[in-house]
Order: C-alpha cells, then structure tokens, then sequence
C-alpha cells in the first residue's frame, strides 16, 4: 500500500485538497485506531494511579482515628497512675509507713 500525497488524491477522486484535509483531520484518528487495533500489540497499560486527594485524606482520616485512640490510651494511663497514688497515700496514712521510694534513701548493705 503506497502512501499518496493530498495533491494526488486530491485530482484523483476530484475533490479540493482543503476538503482531503478537513477530513483527515476530522476523520484520520478514528479511521488510524481501526486499522491499527487489529494489527499493532495493544500497549501495556499501567495500573490507574489513585486519586493523591484520596489517598490524603484516607491518611487523614487514618491519622484522626490513631490521634483518638492514642488520647484515650494517654487518658487511661493518667486515671491510673492517679489512682496508684490514691492508693499508696491511703495505705501510708493508714499504716504508718512509706512506700514511696526516697531519691535520696541509701539503700542498707545487708
């Protein structure tokens, strides 16, 4: 199949060269995937990129929930620590001794 230039086609079925090109460039992408889907290797599509505005703010929202639940973990272990020292003052006024350690106690050789 030999290539022909727009004059040529142009005296050949007897229409204006400025039609042949109107309708190549109209036409010639449709009539080039036709004929070229069957004959050339389709390409290897990479795989669809997410949306960046998606995958930011799933993280937000991933980064929320941890945000949350680290609060509450901090809060859990605030409430006991304070009760742990609740429950050492009673114990010291109710026995007279002290359990906390001193950071100046030497602790005895025996």
């Amino acid at each position: 199949m030999g290539l022909k230039s727009i004059a040529e086609v142009s005296r050949e079925i007897d229409v204006t060269s400025t039609n042949i090109c109107r309708w190549v460039t109209r036409f010639g992408p449709e009539v080039i995937n036709a004929r070229t889907k069957d004959t050339l290797p389709l390409p290897i599509m990479k795989k669809p990129q997410k949306n960046k505005d998606d995958d930011l703010g799933k993280r937000v929202e991933e980064l929320e929930e941890e945000n949350i639940r680290l609060r509450k973990s901090l809060l859990e272990s605030e409430l006991r620590t304070q009760a742990l020292n609740t429950m050492i003052d009673l114990a010291e006024e109710n026995y007279g001794i002290s359990l906390r350690k001193n950071s100046g106690a030497k602790q005895s050789s025996e």
